[in-house]
């Protein structure tokens, strides 16, 4: 017989699977580390505005909106002209606005909780992205 029958290969298999499992602790060093003494409290929605890294999430939910609208992700005006068939365009522009940039950036700072930059522009992007893509039919 050539190369390695089932039971060798099933027994390596058996010990890769058992290292992984042994040396997870030294491959995820984030979960084995214990957490820092001085971790500011939470903050909760009345005072999310403070978070370090709100206005980061808030400019990327702009960013975010516009790139929604660019791929053609439907806004408020759907919904509206439901409710006030001639809208004029500054009502919808200051809907999208609050909703996407402006609770964007509470929803992306509460959900995501950004510790750094790349977590912040992540928040920021995705939420009106995702919503956008969600509404849109």
């Amino acid at each position: 017989m050539v190369g390695w029958s089932f039971a060798c290969r099933r027994f390596t298999f058996g010990l890769y699977l058992a290292e992984i499992l042994l040396l997870a602790c030294t491959l995820c060093p984030a979960q084995t580390q214990p957490t820092s003494t001085n971790v500011p409290p939470a903050l909760h929605f009345i005072g999310m505005w403070k978070q370090p890294y709100f206005p980061e999430v808030m400019v990327a939910s702009i960013f975010g909106w516009v790139l929604g609208q660019v791929k053609g992700f439907s806004g408020a005006k759907d919904w509206l002209e439901r409710y006030w068939p001639n809208s004029p365009k500054p009502v919808l522009f200051v809907l999208d606005l609050t909703i996407f940039v402006v609770c964007g950036a509470f929803f992306g700072t509460g959900i995501y909780n950004p510790d750094s930059l790349q977590a912040a522009l992540a928040a920021g992007v995705s939420w009106p992205v995702g919503l956008g893509a969600l509404t849109t039919k």
